[in-house]
């Protein structure tokens, strides 16, 4: 009988450490299982169903997300692996919990400075995690019921927290995408001292 509890808690002990070493890659497995039912929600203007397991596992609350009121659609970058569903603003933690978000309350996809804000979580590869991975002439497309719109990246840089200027409209300049996250994380304060940001114009169609 000892052998047998000793042998149980043996394989539990392993079977731990197996999950613990593994977390982030199931956490991104079943953020983007998570993804896809809220997508496929959207598109059939249904609410997504989300098991318990799944929103423990990704930590997100998509029942709090009004899916027909506060889903715009979804950001795909197909270069760095990003398929999120884009939420009006502002970027509220829940908003930034369940996708990516607009930074401003009252931003609209007509704006001419589209301004996308997403979390790095943890080391998984959700949200804007894989961002880095983005590089100059990367599509990025933002899908919506009503189509999809491409853009090219053209620049990629770093600002400070207080440097807001990147949020500024342009009128009469082509629309564009400003998507911005976390960066340089410093592990002595616990703080991210920069913010990447990831400008994208718009791929006009050909006439």
């Amino acid at each position: 009988m000892k052998t047998i509890i000793l042998r149980t808690v043996g394989v539990l002990l392993i079977a731990a450490a197996l999950v613990m070493f593994f977390w982030q890659n199931i956490r991104e497995y079943f953020t983007d299982i998570v993804n896809d039912k809220i997508i496929a929600a959207y598109e059939k203007k249904e609410d997504p169903k989300v098991n318990e397991i799944e929103k423990w596992i990704t930590k997100t609350e998509p029942e709090k997300l009004k899916l027909k009121k506060n889903m715009l659609g979804y950001l795909k970058i197909p270069a760095a692996k990003i398929n999120e569903p884009l939420l009006k603003g502002p970027a509220t933690q829940i908003n930034l919990k369940n996708g990516v978000s607009l930074v401003e309350q009252g931003e609209t996809l007509k704006e001419q400075n589209i301004s996308i804000a997403g979390h790095r979580v943890e080391g998984a590869g959700i949200r804007f995690n894989y961002l880095d991975r983005a590089k100059i002439g990367d599509k990025v497309q933002i899908v919506t019921n009503d189509g999809t719109k491409s853009y090219k990246i053209y620049k990629i840089f770093q600002v400070k927290p207080t440097e807001v200027g990147v949020l500024d409209e342009h009128k009469g300049k082509p629309q564009e995408l400003t998507l911005i996250t976390c960066d340089s994380y410093n592990p002595e304060t616990l703080l991210f001292e920069k913010r990447m940001i990831v400008k994208a114009k718009i791929i006009k169609k050909a006439s």
